[in-house]
């Protein structure tokens, strides 16, 4: 099998529900979430392996309710393609110097879960 690597940057959008216990010590108290203290709490969430200089906040939004805040980040990130059958796939992304992760678990919870109705852009 062929494999390539290539170095790409996804886009990180971090909607209360899963990063919520992360983001309601910054808005505890009516504080508004600081661009600083989004890039820590995804520094924390992604197990603190990347560094601070590979996430970059785009814009730092008031969330759904006063615990939540909606974050775009930009987020470096390599991952390493392998030639299938079905042609070249995303099979493992590098979250840190010689930290090679699978894709196959994100992968598989991505393709099984479904818009619920009512959220913006679902069918």
């Amino acid at each position: 099998m062929n494999q390539r690597f290539w170095k790409v940057t996804f886009l990180a959008v971090a909607v209360g529900s899963g990063f919520a216990a992360a983001f309601a010590a910054g808005l505890a108290a009516g504080q508004q979430l600081s661009a600083r203290e989004a890039q820590q709490a995804l520094q924390r969430a992604l197990g603190g392996r990347y560094e601070r200089d590979r996430i970059r906040i785009r814009r730092v939004l008031p969330g759904f309710s006063s615990g939540d805040a909606i974050v775009e980040a930009q987020v470096d990130a390599t991952f390493k393609m392998t030639r299938t059958a079905r042609g070249w796939e995303a099979t493992e992304v590098r979250i840190a110097d010689r930290d090679w992760r699978s894709l196959a678990p994100l992968t598989r919870e991505l393709s099984q879960s479904q818009p619920t109705e009512g959220v913006t852009g679902a069918p």
